[in-house]
C-alpha cells in the first residue's frame, strides 16, 4: 500500500504531493492507466507556477453524476490575485497530454490554507 505522503502508485513515485485517499487514487488508476504519463507532468507544472504550494491528489466524484475524476489541489498559505492566472498556466503545461487519454486530472485549488506539516 502506497503513503498518502507520496504517490508511489503502480509505478509512479514522486514525494512532491500527498495523496488525499491512496485507495481511491490507485482504485482510478487501475481504471485509467493511461494517466501515469500525465500525472508527473501536471505535478512539475503545478510545482513550476506554485513553488510554495502543498500539492494534494484526491479523487473527486460528482454526486449527481456517476463522473469522477483525479483532481491536483494546490494549496497554499496565502492566495493572492494570480492564483487563477498561475492555475491556468500550469494547466497549460500538461493538458495537451490529457488527449486521446480515458480519465482526467483537474488542477483546481479548493482554497484550504497548506498544512504546516505538510508544506514543501
Amino acid at each position: 500500500m502506497c503513503s498518502s505522503r507520496e504517490i508511489n502508485l503502480l509505478g509512479l513515485s514522486s514525494p512532491q504531493a500527498r495523496i488525499q485517499n491512496p485507495k481511491l487514487v490507485k482504485e482510478y488508476l487501475l481504471h485509467f492507466a493511461d494517466l501515469l504519463d500525465v500525472i508527473p507532468k501536471a505535478v512539475n507544472a503545478a510545482k513550476k507556477y506554485f513553488p510554495e504550494a502543498q500539492l494534494v491528489i484526491d479523487v473527486y466524484r460528482d454526486p449527481e453524476t456517476a463522473d469522477s475524476y483525479l483532481i491536483l489541489y494546490i494549496r497554499l498559505k496565502h492566495y493572492d490575485d494570480s492564483v487563477i492566472d498561475r492555475l491556468e498556466k500550469a494547466e497549460a503545461e500538461y493538458i495537451n497530454h490529457l488527449v486521446n487519454k480515458r480519465g482526467w486530472i483537474q488542477l483546481t485549488t479548493d482554497f484550504h490554507e497548506s498544512d504546516s506539516d505538510d508544506a514543501l
